[in-house]
């Protein structure tokens, strides 16, 4: 194990990359099922991409079955447990993220950064420096760019509808979220 970990700090331009990550959970609080990921570059096309999902346990959380189940209706269960789906997105995620600039969320609290926590204790000493450092998101880059923070979620929409993604698709919601903080960093169109 190193003794310390240094913030990938690399200068904005044209060249920047983004890795983004989103999950969908059954409710604010319980357990992640889906994840969707992206690495883009600034004119928006994507290096890399990785998606999972595994089944619900226990009762699914009413918002999820009415938002979020129809918008993953397509995507195909590819992990047996929470535990395999969490595995398999490390594995990428250790190969990927030497490939961006910088990490970003939507909005990681709870849901990403509880699972970035989870999927590194499942190897502490393997895993202890291998979090995001920073980790941006979308609201903080608006509030740093003298952007209203309130204003997100409009440009988010209309990312989603430009590029028909589906909302609470978790690649499709990974990829508006780079886009938009293109977008707000000044490095798109």
């Amino acid at each position: 194990m190193t003794t310390g970990k240094s913030p990938k700090v690399p200068p904005l331009g044209p060249h920047t990359k983004l890795l983004s990550f989103d999950l969908e959970s059954n409710g604010l609080h319980g357990e992640a099922f889906a994840v969707g990921a992206v690495v883009m570059d600034a004119r928006g096309k994507v290096l890399d991409e990785f998606t999972a999902r595994c089944d619900i346990v226990g009762e699914i959380d009413p918002w999820v079955r009415a938002n979020v189940l129809p918008a993953i209706a397509e995507m195909p269960v590819t992990h047996k447990t929470y535990h395999d789906l969490q595995e398999a997105f490390w594995a990428w995620y250790v190969q990927a993220e030497p490939q961006a600039d910088y990490v970003l969320v939507s909005n990681g609290y709870p849901v990403e950064y509880r699972f970035l926590l989870k999927c590194q204790d499942e190897d502490l000493d393997e895993r202890y420096w291998q979090h995001p450092f920073p980790i941006l998101d979308l609201t903080s880059l608006l509030m740093a760019a003298g952007q209203n923070p309130g204003t997100k979620n409009a440009l988010l929409t209309s990312i989603i509808a430009e590029h028909k993604f589906a909302r609470h698709h978790p690649l499709h919601d990974a990829k508006a979220a780079t886009l938009a903080a293109f977008k707000i960093l000044g490095l798109s169109d």
